[in-house]
């Protein structure tokens, strides 16, 4: 029996201590630990001709030179405006993220398809320009791409054209009749739904998607109960439960940081429907109980005086004053 420890400083807070060979991982809450700063097109941002307007979102006080990024673009009849709490979020957790507006607010799924692939080399033009304050520090080599509605359904379509991204986030996505060559390909793919989404419902889309995409590729559909085709909540749907598992999909693939996987891989209580084929193998034999210090006390996140058990966020006491709040996995 496999025991997985994580610890938390307040919710939602996320850490794995000693888990991954000292790794300190930030804490995943909203915002992140650092802060951040954007430009535009007024700033010299490229404007490419197959989406209209962007905004990059980047951390100012993250001494790590080969920043990590990914491009979001809206859904239907959505502006650019409704997909940049995603900038402010990622961006504070040390993830470049470049929000863009499209030329028209009907364009098709494939029209956006285009726009990401347009404003990635945008994105990549500011590793170069002098001026940028991005000049020399985004990894042009871990780019993640993403959109929300028409805009997460155009997205899944981009590896077809560019094989050499490192993540997808779909968000509500929607894909008029795909096949499963449209989503034959090998990129790590985080589908978000809505239990009661109407516009994109999940039975004809989210779930058709997640079956179309190969067993082979690293894949997860996290379904969120009660929701609907929901733009403007960002990583705050779910209360936040949708945050915290976009953020560690994205470390898992763009940073190659294993010690997230857990964290995406663990089913929210907000969710009405959760499956995945990523095995997290880093930390299965990596065991972590707690320290010397003894507990005092137990409690459940409603302050009441509890035992210890098994996948449930508990509050734990020491006598040496720490108090941190933990799940541990059975």
């Amino acid at each position: 029996m496999i025991r997985l420890l994580l610890i938390f400083i307040f919710f939602p807070i996320f850490s794995f201590g000693q888990l991954c060979d000292s790794l300190l991982l930030e804490s995943i809450v909203n915002p992140g630990p650092y802060s951040i700063s954007s430009i535009d097109e007024n700033s010299g941002v490229r404007n490419g001709p197959d989406y209209s307007g962007s905004t990059i979102f980047f951390p100012t006080n993250l001494s790590l030179n080969m920043l990590p990024s990914i491009v979001l673009v809206p859904g239907f009849m959505n502006s650019e405006l409704t997909i940049q709490n995603w900038g402010d979020f990622f961006a504070s957790h040390g993830i470049v993220t470049m929000t863009i507006g499209t030329n028209l607010l009907t364009d098709s799924h494939i029209k956006r398809r285009d726009a990401l692939l347009d404003a990635i080399i945008s994105l990549k033009k500011e590793n170069q320009r002098i001026s940028s304050p991005l000049f020399g520090k985004i990894d042009t080599t871990s780019v993640a791409v993403g959109g929300f509605s028409k805009g997460g359904g155009g997205a899944q379509l981009v590896p077809k054209l560019n094989p050499n991204i490192s993540a997808i986030l779909s968000l509500y996505p929607w894909l008029d009749n795909p096949s499963s060559s449209d989503l034959n390909h090998s990129v790590p793919t985080m589908i978000i739904s809505g239990q009661l989404d109407a516009f994109a419902p999940p039975g004809i889309h989210a779930n058709v998607h997640y079956n179309l995409l190969p067993n082979t590729t690293k894949k997860l559909k996290y379904e969120i109960a009660f929701a609907s085709h929901d733009a403007i909540s960002g990583p705050n749907a779910g209360f936040g439960d949708v945050g915290v598992r976009a953020l560690s999909w994205l470390k898992t693939f763009l940073l190659v940081d294993s010690c997230y996987c857990p964290i995406a891989v663990l089913e929210p209580s907000t969710s009405s429907s959760f499956i995945t084929n990523l095995e997290c193998d880093l930390i299965s034999d990596q065991i972590e109980f707690f320290s010397d210090a003894k507990i005092n006390e137990v409690r459940d996140i409603f302050g009441r005086i509890t035992q210890q058990k098994f996948n449930t966020p508990l509050i734990f006491f020491f006598n040496d004053g720490r108090v941190e709040k933990k799940i541990i996995l059975k």
